[in-house]
């Protein structure tokens, strides 16, 4: 069963690393890509079909940090059961446990190498056990 998965970040060159990950998976994973929070939102608000089984939102975005759209992802009740992970170069402690606080399943430090990421994403993925071999 193929899973799906949505990246919300506004670094392309993330996105590349990202999708290079995941193609390197050892199970089929579609994934899409938003450029901005607000384009994330208003994608999963105007599509009722477009269910992400895994939203991955960088926390330090320009025109709407991550905080901003976990917070109304988080409003959608049709995700209500999508695991949402901050995703991000760093992030404070403080930072860290305000996304927990305000529903996020956890944080994945981004990596410049797409082999290393597709270990954390193949971990984060079975450890939420909705991965099917």
């Amino acid at each position: 069963m193929q899973k799906f998965v949505f990246l919300i970040d506004d670094d392309l060159s993330d996105h590349a690393v990202f999708k290079r990950a995941v193609a390197r998976l050892p199970f089929r994973v579609q994934c899409e890509f938003a450029e901005d929070g607000f384009i994330a939102l208003s994608r999963l608000n105007r599509e009722a079909v477009f269910t992400p089984d895994f939203i991955f939102i960088d926390i330090y975005m320009q025109l709407m940090n991550g905080i901003e759209c976990l917070v109304q992802i988080k409003k959608i009740k049709r995700l209500k059961d999508t695991h949402i992970y901050m995703y991000s170069a760093s992030a404070d402690q403080s930072i860290v446990s305000s996304c927990i606080k305000l529903g996020a399943s956890g944080v994945i430090t981004k990596v410049p190498s797409a082999e290393v990421l597709r270990n954390i994403l193949e971990e984060t993925l079975q450890r939420e056990r909705i991965m099917v071999k």
